[in-house]
């Protein structure tokens, strides 16, 4: 809840811009406070004065109007012919009521102490408590007046200005963040009105790259309403904030202006063609602007969004705000001064959401001790955080020579827009990450080189150990499937008890960010080989039979031991169980819990299977990388979902889902035959035959174990959230915490202490609210050290209208209606429905039990979406921007999974 009064309580309704009392926002809005703070610190700022929040109060002190106030929260948003109806009644009233005369003569008098003479015009602009603040800019919201003329109409538009508060765009805006109607007040902005030859923005960040060391002018003639009604195109301008260096003057076409009309009010002028081709600011202006930006950012903590105007060859400042739209910059910042690069940890695991604090924090520490065990350290941090998201510094990498140009097809691998950005930056600055040194420096740097290698000597026996996996793999007769899983299972289990076997609770909830993230790294490691022989078979099939991809991607399929095809086939069998007990499935379809359903007639047997079920997969989860996301075990609510959808949209018959795998690897056989015969050719032929048999032998024998690591994995996982809840469990019941779950919104150190006994003084709420507004942030796949998020251009040559575009990574066509799923624990999908998501990690494997296709906004050839469409024969598109956003639910859509486009149809 806000506080509704200001600081001050002396009831002052006017304060100047240059009054300390005027920089409190809760007396002088957002914007009022932030033009006090300018004015006060000596920058340009047209003279003027803010009718304050006491004033509003005092005018909106009538029963009537409060009622109206209060009803609001009764209207759901979305009802636009509601928030319309409401807000026009509400803005009536308001504007019918008799100024105050105290109110009337404070603006009045401050009028009459202007420095400009009786006949000066004003500018009025609103200025809202809930406006301009460092999470939600509120921007646009009410109204401006500008080149408004004497006294009485001063007063006026101050009183239309409050009123404004209730415009339908600031109510729904209110409505959707929670903001309370009642707990808002408005002051008003009064300022000298200034006649511009030239007015604009000016961002301290380019808002569109979110580089903070680039400056972003937009220039144009006259007032800036022109060009924010799109009228006129400003001029678009970037200057490095460092170098003082011009990147970019893109003139503008400015048809008309909008000036100011000596009587009062604005008119709109046609400008001349000279002038509209014309730059609108010279060099030495915009030195001048910019410098006065880096003036005002330093002033202010985040990135702003600056209104200025010339006149006379004289800058102004008549506004500035934070740029909220920013993702932030990686902290903690690079310990040099050169340009680091970052790839997001999520989204190599097709997971880019944001995650708690504590959890950040186990993988912090499980990064920086997995990549130290083989010495892949520096003097900056390898880990970094940025947006509730973890991210990895590869500028290590890029450094080297020999490496830099490999590093862009590696991460391609794991996702196109990962690779494209980092070759996106290396195309622009790539010579940043040449080092030319000289021999004294090379003798200098090179103990550093000894203790390097030193260090990364640590890890070669598990590299060897890998490696000889690997060689093995192509020989002889792959390990059976059984015998890899074992492997994965008993290492989590090994890795697991390691964690919950400590004998207090203090040293379980240390275990996670002891020495258990190197073990596990080191342990799991030499365990890789015959995966990594896997991928490799892949990609050598890939190349060696570019005109046979359908052959190829079929070979990958129709594993029945393969573990999302269990996972799947488990939840088929539990419908099976469920229609031969007809009480059974009429309660999962009418949405019973699994205790409901355990009292029907056969539920018994179908809560036995469903426990079984559990004993083997539910330590999985929805986002497992999350640690605070409850497993399966805890809530299977999204799998008696999935159970119920196929129930209700499956074809009614048993065991058609373990058919269908059946034809997946009589096909996978078959093209496996297909490709030894093309390679039989010529005099080479029968050994070209041999050596394909192989590689498909090893291919087909170990691609399906690629997800055995992570059902290990998962038992750690599991193991960590178990002891990291029971910490929270004990805080909670000595309450250090109000709930158990406040323990995800600590930091490492802080829970650590708090459970030795020392008072936690957190702002848990704080945090809460700043983990929501980076869980709506669309985090970049790769962000550099300045916030740069590179975005590469994508071509569209030959794409038609109305299609997107991504990265095809299972082949085939399919043509359907779209079902948009943001949370697989919460909604499920139909049969023959395409799904489209966000990502998709292993916790999503129930959905494609029903679907016919796949579109989701992040992942690669190698994510977990992709593999499990290929094996199941589906067409995929991953990394397909803003996808969920962009296509509807009961659209339908074509989806090409060769190409990689999605077609919009209806």
């Amino acid at each position: 809840m806000r506080d509704r009064e200001p600081a001050d309580r002396s009831g002052a309704y006017v304060v100047t811009l240059t009054d300390t009392r005027a920089t409190d926002p809760r007396l002088t809005g957002g914007k009022g406070a932030n033009l006090s703070r300018l004015a006060r610190s000596g920058i340009p700022v047209p003279s003027g004065f803010c009718v304050t929040t006491v004033a509003y109060r005092h005018l909106l002190d009538d029963e009537s109007v409060q009622t109206a106030i209060r009803d609001l929260s009764e209207i759901d948003p979305a009802d636009t012919a509601a928030v319309g109806a409401a807000g026009a009644t509400l803005r009536t009233r308001i504007e019918a009521l008799e100024i105050p005369p105290a109110i009337r003569e404070a603006i009045q008098t401050a009028l009459g102490t202007s420095t400009a003479a009786s006949d000066s015009t004003y500018a009025i602009r609103s200025s809202a408590t809930a406006e301009d603040l460092p999470e939600a800019s509120f921007a646009g919201q009410q109204e401006t007046f500008l080149n408004v003329h004497g006294t009485e109409a001063v007063v006026d538009r101050v009183r239309d200005c409050m009123a404004s508060l209730f415009t339908d765009r600031a109510i729904t805006y209110r409505a959707k963040n929670d903001i309370p109607h009642e707990d808002v007040a408005l002051a008003v902005v009064v300022q000298e009105m200034v006649t511009p030859d030239a007015s604009g923005i000016l961002f301290t960040a380019d808002p569109v790259s979110g580089n903070r060391r680039v400056t972003a002018i937009e220039a144009g003639r006259g007032l800036g309403e022109a060009f924010v009604s799109g009228e006129a195109t400003p001029d678009s301008i970037r200057v490095d904030t460092h170098t003082g260096d011009l990147l970019d003057y893109d003139v503008g076409d400015q048809r008309v202006a909008v000036r100011a009309r000596p009587e009062g009010g604005t008119e709109t002028v046609e400008l001349s063609s000279s002038v509209r081709t014309a730059r609108v600011l010279t060099d030495e202006q915009v030195r001048t602007l910019v410098a006065l930006g880096a003036r005002i950012d330093a002033l202010f903590d985040p990135p702003q969004d600056i209104e200025w105007a010339l006149e006379d060859g004289t800058f102004s400042i008549v506004q500035s705000r934070p740029i909220t739209t920013l993702f932030p910059v990686p902290s903690p910042a690079p310990t040099d001064d050169r340009l680091h690069v970052y790839y997001s940890v999520g989204h190599a695991q097709a997971f880019p959401e944001a995650m708690p604090p504590l959890v950040r924090d186990v993988w912090l520490t499980y990064t920086q001790a997995a990549l130290g065990a083989f010495g892949l350290t520096s003097r900056s941090p390898v880990g970094v955080e940025a947006g509730g998201r973890v991210y990895v510094d590869i500028t290590g990498l890029l450094r080297i020579d020999a490496l830099r140009d490999d590093v862009p097809d590696i991460l391609a691998e794991v996702s196109e827009p990962m690779g494209a950005a980092v070759e996106d930056v290396l195309r622009r600055r790539g010579d940043e990450f040449r080092t030319e040194r000289t021999t004294r420096e090379r003798l200098t740097a090179l103990p550093a080189v000894v203790r390097i290698v030193w260090k990364s000597a640590r890890g070669l026996p598990f590299v060897w150990r890998a490696m000889s996996g690997f060689v093995r793999a192509f020989v002889g007769a792959p390990n059976p499937p059984e015998y890899e899983e074992a492997l994965w299972t008993d290492w989590g289990e090994e890795m697991a008890s390691q964690v919950t076997g400590h004998g207090t609770l203090a040293e379980r909830v240390h275990a996670p960010f002891d020495l258990i993230g190197t073990a596990a790294a080191v342990t799991s490691f030499p365990r890789t080989g015959p995966l990594f022989a896997a991928l490799v078979a892949d990609a050598w099939l890939r190349t060696r039979f570019p005109d046979a991809p359908e052959d190829v991607n079929a070979v990958g399929r129709g594993f029945p031991r393969e573990l999302v095809t269990r996972i799947n086939l488990g939840l088929g069998d539990l419908a099976d169980v469920a229609r031969d007990h007809p009480a059974v499935a009429d309660a999962l379809q009418q949405g019973a819990s699994l205790d409901e359903v355990e009292a029907c007639e056969g539920g018994d047997v179908f809560r036995e299977a469903f426990e079984a079920y559990l004993d083997e997969f539910g330590h999985r989860a929805t986002g497992e990388l999350d640690l605070s996301r409850p497993r399966w075990r805890e809530d299977p609510s999204g799998l008696l979902a999935t159970i119920r959808a196929n129930l209700e949209h499956g074809d009614g018959e048993s065991a058609d889902h373990r058919q269908h795998i059946q034809r997946m690897e009589r096909e996978a056989l078959a093209a496996a035959d297909r490709l030894e015969q093309r390679a039989n050719r010529g005099l080479l032929g029968p050994v070209r035959e041999r050596l394909v048999r192989q590689v498909i032998r090893t291919y087909r024998g170990y691609i399906q174990t690629r997800e055995y690591p992570k059902q290990g994995a998962a038992h750690l996982f599991t193991a960590w959230r178990d002891v990291l809840r029971a910490g929270g469990e004990v805080l909670a019941s000595e309450g250090q915490l109000a709930t158990s779950d406040d323990i995800w919104f600590l930091r490492r150190d802080e829970l650590l202490s708090a459970l030795r006994g020392e008072p936690l003084a957190v702002d848990i709420d704080r945090r809460r609210a700043e983990f929501g507004r980076h869980a709506s942030m669309t985090a970049p796949p790769v962000v550099t050290s300045e916030g740069e998020a590179p975005r590469p251009e994508i071509d569209r040559t030959d794409v038609p209208d109305g299609t997107l575009v991504g990265t095809g990574v299972s082949g085939g066509v399919v043509e359907g209606v779209a079902r948009v799923v943001r949370d697989p624990s919460e909604e499920t999908i139909e049969k023959g429905e395409i799904l489209v998501a966000p990502s998709s990690d292993p916790g999503w494997t129930p959905l494609f039990l029903n679907a016919a296709g796949l579109v989701s906004e992040v992942g690669g050839r190698m994510s977990h979406g992709a593999l499990v469409a290929r094996e199941y024969g589906l067409p995929a598109v991953v990394s397909v921007p803003d996808a969920t956003r962009r296509i509807t639910t009961g659209q339908r859509v074509r989806v090409d999974g060769s190409t990689g486009r999605v077609e919009l149809i209806e």
